[in-house]
C-alpha cells in the first residue's frame, strides 16, 4: 500500500524566547502579549550554523541509516521551502547527500510554490507518482531557516522557528497508509506579506474558511467523515487558529495535537511533522486511527493529508 515508511526532524538546540527578541522584531508590548498570552508561542528554534539546505540532509540522513534497503529504491526526491532564495546562487543543494547515499540516478525537483502548505503539495504529488507506478519510492525533504532575525515575525500570526523534516514513501508501505491528499491556491494574495494591507486583512480574516473547505475536500476523497479522524496535526500558526477551526469543524479542539508550537515556534512545513513525530513518541495514536495534516501558507494556499495508521489493506 502507498505510505510512509519513515520520517525524521531535524530541529537545532538553540532557542530564543519571544520576550528576549521584542526589539528585534519591533514588538509593541500588547502584540508580545497576543503572541505569548493567546497564541500560545513561548521561544523558537534557532539554527546559527547550517543553511536549510545543510538542514534537509540533516533530516535526510536520519532517515537514510535507519532505512538503508528501502532507500535504494529511491527514485524520486521532491523538496520545499517557503523562502527563496534558500541556497546560494548556483549551488546544486542536495548533491552531496545524494553521492553520500548513491541517489546520483534519481530525479530532483524542487516543488514550492504553495509557501507553507508545500508539505501537503508534496504529499500530494508523491501520492501521484506511485499510484501511477512513476516512482518505487519518493523522499520528501523540507527546510526553512530565517536568514534575517527580525523577518520571524509575520504580522498578526506567528513567529518563525528553523527546522527540517524528512519523509520516506513507498508502494509498499505496512503501517501508516497515505489515503487521500488535497491541496487548493486562490491566489488572492500573490504579493504574500508585501500585499495592500486591506488584502492582508482579508487574508487573516478568511484563511479559515479556507482551511475548513480543505479539509472537508480531502475527507470526501477519503470517504470518511469528520468525527472519524483522531487527531489532525497541524502547522504551528497558533493555538488561537486552531481553536477557531476546531469550533468550525464542530470537533473537540483536542483533536488539534500541536505540542512543538510553544517551544519550536512556526517551522513552516516541518510543522506537521514535528506534531506527529511528537505523537509517536507520546504514544497516543492506536492502530487504524485516521489522522491529517493540515497546512495554510501565505497567498491563501491551503493543504490537507489523510494517513491510516496501523493499516494493512494491500493494493
Amino acid at each position: 500500500m502507498i505510505g510512509w515508511i519513515d520520517f525524521a526532524c531535524y530541529v537545532p538546540e538553540a532557542r530564543s524566547s519571544i520576550r528576549s527578541m521584542k526589539t528585534e522584531l519591533g514588538l509593541t508590548e500588547e502584540q508580545l502579549r497576543v503572541l505569548t498570552d493567546d497564541y500560545g508561542l513561548r521561544q523558537v528554534a534557532v539554527e546559527p550554523r547550517l543553511r536549510a539546505d545543510h538542514m534537509m540532509a540533516q533530516a535526510g540522513r536520519m532517515v537514510a541509516r535507519r532505512n538503508p534497503e528501502q532507500l535504494r529504491h529511491v527514485d524520486w526526491i521532491l523538496h520545499t521551502h517557503t523562502f527563496n532564495p534558500f541556497t546560494p546562487f548556483l549551488v546544486e543543494p542536495l548533491s552531496d547527500f545524494q553521492r553520500e547515499w548513491g541517489l546520483e540516478g534519481a530525479k530532483v525537483r524542487s516543488v514550492s510554490q504553495m509557501n507553507c502548505a508545500s508539505l501537503d503539495l508534496l504529499f500530494y504529488t508523491a501520492k501521484l507518482l506511485l499510484e501511477h507506478k512513476r516512482a518505487k519510492a519518493v523522499l520528501l525533504l523540507a527546510a526553512d531557516k530565517m536568514f534575517l532575525p527580525n523577518s520571524r515575525y509575520l504580522q498578526d500570526s506567528t513567529v518563525s522557528g528553523d527546522a527540517a523534516a524528512a519523509v520516506l514513501l513507498s508502494r509498499d508501505a505496512h503501517e501508516h497508509r497515505l489515503v487521500s491528499s488535497a491541496i487548493h491556491s486562490d491566489a488572492t494574495l500573490y504579493n504574500s506579506v508585501l500585499a495592500e494591507p486591506r488584502e492582508f486583512e482579508w487574508f487573516q480574516r478568511s484563511f479559515y474558511v479556507g482551511l475548513v473547505k480543505i479539509m472537508r475536500q480531502a475527507l470526501k476523497h477519503a470517504g470518511l467523515a469528520i468525527d472519524q479522524l483522531a487527531y489532525i496535526f497541524p502547522a504551528n500558526v497558533n493555538q488561537t487558529a486552531w481553536i477557531r477551526v476546531a469550533s468550525a469543524l464542530g470537533i473537540p479542539r483536542e483533536t488539534f495535537y500541536f505540542p512543538t508550537l510553544p517551544e519550536i515556534g512556526h517551522a513552516h512545513n516541518a510543522d506537521p511533522l514535528l506534531n506527529l513525530e511528537a505523537a509517536l513518541q507520546n504514544q497516543i495514536l492506536r492502530k487504524g486511527d485516521y489522522y491529517a495534516t493540515l497546512t495554510v501558507g501565505m497567498g491563501s494556499t491551503f493543504g490537507c493529508t489523510v494517513f491510516q495508521y496501523g493499516s494493512v489493506r494491500k493494493e
